[in-house]
């Protein structure tokens, strides 16, 4: 690793002009840089100090300074900001005449700062990663979610579950090393009921997990269907957008149409496809492809047929276009038109998907769509714990289910345990690969390589 403990100095505020900007230092040398821009030997840790700033030994501006000595600071070195006016030029000639001046200071890499803060074990890498989430949120309820991530409510439910495999481990391998009084039988039920609340507590860690990352990456929603069955009015509808061009002409829709909206703070993506048929037409098949290629990235599928088709030709629809996806993704299935066909909007709830039957000419259903919207994909239960996530914690989450589900059926076929000692180490790795406990340098870098320079 390059010197880790070489100080750093960056910018902390964006580029361009501005009212105030903000200098970061961290690591050793920060008191002589209190020394040569400050002209003080000392200022007091944690208190705001309203001083002249020097440069070439003429000042070049006042602003406040801040010293945070360590640990007690972000990074867990010594910390100095400099507060100024936000003009990049000065904040330029400021910085540079640090780094001349004072050696082994050079300019900060991009997340730096945070990437300190972690290996110092002031943050887990959870909470690293909170602070980008925090910076990009784009709803109130992403903005108090990635708090929740930074504050640890992630860490705590994965501390809760580690130390439960820890106990689990540490009750096995004593087993295994001491005690044979103990009668086998009755032990290996007793870790079976474990291994159960083990995999109950795992599910309810990836249901946070996943409405996290709905929260912080949004939900994308794709209509599909045959022409002329309504998708175009349809999204028009749900967004209150004249997003797509509707017209009574089948394949009118032949290129992919995005929009986003909000509902409940939940961001939403919506997309509109090309009809699906049978077609010669080389625009149409091209569309067509990449109305499937949108689908393999989709949260939720947005089937939009005309009411007056049958169950069976229904059934055909799904087997021929969507049972790749049956199970994999959730299919709503959108009955449209029932004004021709004079029924009533419904919500119906079969084995593979759900049917809601509504007219989006006449307007009629549209309002249990939108409670379906509500309660099923964006999840209205406002939980105040709940914490923004990313899909590298369901990789190792989702590694982690299957390391348990079979391990709790081999356990149950065999009772080894010294086969499900070994499982539980494994899960306790994937679980250290969340946190950054066991974490490559590689991934490390990735991850901090996305931050600010000045973060």
């Amino acid at each position: 690793m390059e010197k880790q403990y070489n100080t750093i100095i960056a910018r902390a505020t964006p580029l361009g002009k501005g009212s105030i900007g903000v200098i970061r230092i961290s690591g050793n040398k920060v008191i002589n840089v209190i020394k040569h821009t400050l002209k003080l030997e000392y200022i007091k840790p944690r208190y705001a100090y309203y001083l002249p700033f020097f440069y070439k030994n003429k000042i070049i501006d006042k602003g406040i300074a801040l010293w945070f000595p360590k640990p007690n600071s972000f990074t867990g070195e010594d910390i100095l900001e400099l507060q100024c006016h936000g003009n990049g030029i000065l904040m330029d000639l400021l910085i540079n005449d640090i780094i001349v001046h004072i050696n082994d200071i050079r300019i900060a890499y991009p997340g730096e700062f945070s990437k300190r803060a972690f290996l110092n074990k002031k943050i887990d890498l959870t909470q690293a990663e909170a602070i980008t989430d925090i910076i990009s949120a784009n709803s109130k309820q992403a903005i108090f979610s990635a708090m929740n991530l930074m504050n640890g409510k992630f860490s705590f439910l994965l501390k809760d579950f580690k130390n439960i495999i820890i106990d689990l481990r540490v009750k096995i391998e004593s087993f295994l090393e001491f005690n044979h009084e103990i009668n086998f039988s009755i032990f290996c039920k007793k870790i079976l009921i474990k291994l159960k609340k083990l995999l109950k507590f795992l599910i309810n860690i990836i249901k946070y997990v996943k409405n996290g990352i709905r929260i912080k990456e949004g939900i994308k929603i794709v209509l599909i269907g045959p022409p002329n069955t309504g998708k175009s009015s349809l999204m028009n509808l749900i967004t209150n957008k004249d997003v797509s061009i509707v017209t009574d002409i089948p394949g009118t829709t032949r290129d992919i149409l995005h929009e986003n909206f909000y509902v409940n703070s939940v961001p939403i993506e919506i997309i509109d496809t090309a009809g699906i048929r049978n077609t010669t037409n080389k625009i149409e098949i091209l569309g067509i492809k990449k109305t499937f290629q949108e689908i393999k990235s989709a949260n939720y599928i947005f089937l939009v047929v005309d009411d007056q088709i049958s169950e069976k030709t229904l059934s055909l629809i799904i087997r021929e276009y969507l049972t790749n996806f049956i199970n994999k993704i959730p299919i709503i299935v959108i009955r449209n038109k029932i004004d021709i066909t004079n029924s009533n909007p419904e919500i119906i709830y079969k084995n593979y998907y759900v049917i809601i039957k509504l007219s989006v000419k006449y307007k009629k259903g549209i309002s249990i769509l939108k409670d379906f919207i509500k309660k099923n994909i964006i999840n209205t239960n406002n939980n105040e714990d709940q914490f923004t996530a990313r899909m590298r914690y369901m990789d190792s989450l989702n590694s982690i289910y299957k390391i348990l589900i079979k391990g709790q059926k081999n356990f149950l076929k065999i009772f080894s345990l010294e086969l499900i000692a070994e499982d539980l180490r494994l899960i306790q790795k994937d679980l250290d690969l969340i946190t950054g406990e066991f974490t490559s340098k590689d991934l490390l870098n990735n991850i901090f390589s996305q931050f600010c320079v000045g973060k």
